[in-house]
């Protein structure tokens, strides 16, 4: 099925894209549902996946949602796929297991109205407050990503803070710079960011912009940091860690990481006053930061489980990346010998 139902709008303001597994049937319904429930009515939706969720069908024929094959296997190959076949002047991303509030893209229009030369829009993606309730790895890895999203931020500040479940580009800057790059397995759309900065244009980070978004814990966590070697390889990404603290605090663990392994092997003693030295000071810097003075503060060594999840996927997918490179050199020479 290459396409389903045809928006009635011939030129919509905005279209909509959601790509999609076709696995989480559960949220992919309630993510459109609060996309038919927005203020501002002149948009599409397009939802983009391998396989059409013929358990929405009703959903979908019955609120003009357009459908999309692709043949992909990456998240940036199906929203390119969907920014070609967008009728919009503006292109909003949201993921699958998001929902968007009922004001979401009656902001979005407002701002792009308020700033002509603004390219990228995008706000912080917040976790659902019954699951950060229930959860406490839920809490704590939502706050990881929301006690970032208080200020507004423009330009090389707002790169990594932007991401892609909650992200509006106008759909020109596509034809001029190109579109997402579909080799990379994660971070696409940092990389897109860091592009569209590269060559001038303005972007910006709005609090008040906002989504909700189900956390998909230590196993996502893990494999989406092994899929981002070849991103943060990059010199180009290096030299953005002046201007992003998101990306700072990746190389900055990095660091601290290295720093401990070298301690352990050297001085366990220093290592363990080192070790709770840094945590006891990042326990109380997130509650500043935050303003959590409350049981839950106990929640935050839960830093440990989760950045150890990030930085060994990371070197997982650093080795697994290395090996590739290797092969595809040992497999040329061969080819040319």
């Amino acid at each position: 099925m290459a396409e389903n139902n045809s928006n009635s709008l011939e030129t919509p303001a905005i279209s909509v894209i959601v790509a999609t597994r076709g696995d989480k049937l559960e949220f992919l319904k309630n993510c459109l549902w609060s996309l038919k429930n927005q203020k501002f009515r002149d948009f599409e939706i397009i939802v983009v996946s391998k396989k059409f969720p013929k358990e929405l069908e009703d959903l979908f024929e019955r609120e003009h949602i357009r459908f999309i094959e692709e043949k992909g296997s990456t998240l940036g190959a199906a929203r390119n796929l969907g920014v070609i076949n967008a009728k919009g002047k503006l292109v909003s991303f949201i993921d699958d297991d998001a929902e968007a509030s009922v004001d979401w893209l009656e902001k979005i229009s407002k701002t792009f109205s308020r700033y002509p030369s603004l390219i990228c829009l995008g706000g912080p993606h917040f976790t659902l407050q019954d699951k950060s309730e229930k959860n406490p790895l839920n809490y704590f890895q939502g706050l990881f990503f929301e006690g970032n999203s208080k200020t507004m931020y423009f330009d090389k500040s707002a790169i990594g803070k932007i991401a892609g479940c909650n992200v509006t580009y106008k759909r020109s800057v596509f034809q001029e710079i190109g579109y997402l790059n579909e080799q990379l397995r994660t971070c696409e759309d940092w990389d897109f960011n860091r592009r569209l900065v590269e060559e001038g244009f303005s972007l910006c980070f709005d609090p008040d912009i906002w989504v909700l978004h189900h956390r998909q814990g230590i196993k996502h966590a893990f494999q989406g940091y092994a899929r981002s070697a070849p991103f943060f390889l990059s010199w180009k990404t290096f030299k953005l860690l002046r201007y992003d603290s998101m990306i700072a605090y990746f190389y900055a663990t990095n660091f601290v990481f290295i720093l401990l392994l070298i301690t352990l092997i050297f001085s366990p003693l220093v290592f363990v006053v080192l070790f709770f030295s840094l945590l006891g000071g990042y326990i109380i810097f997130t509650a500043v930061r935050t303003h959590t003075y409350n049981r839950k503060i106990f929640y935050f060594p839960l830093v440990i489980i989760f950045t150890a999840a990030r930085i060994l996927g990371f070197y997982f997918g650093l080795i697994k990346y290395a090996a590739s490179k290797l092969h595809t050199l040992f497999a040329r020479s061969a080819s040319q010998g």
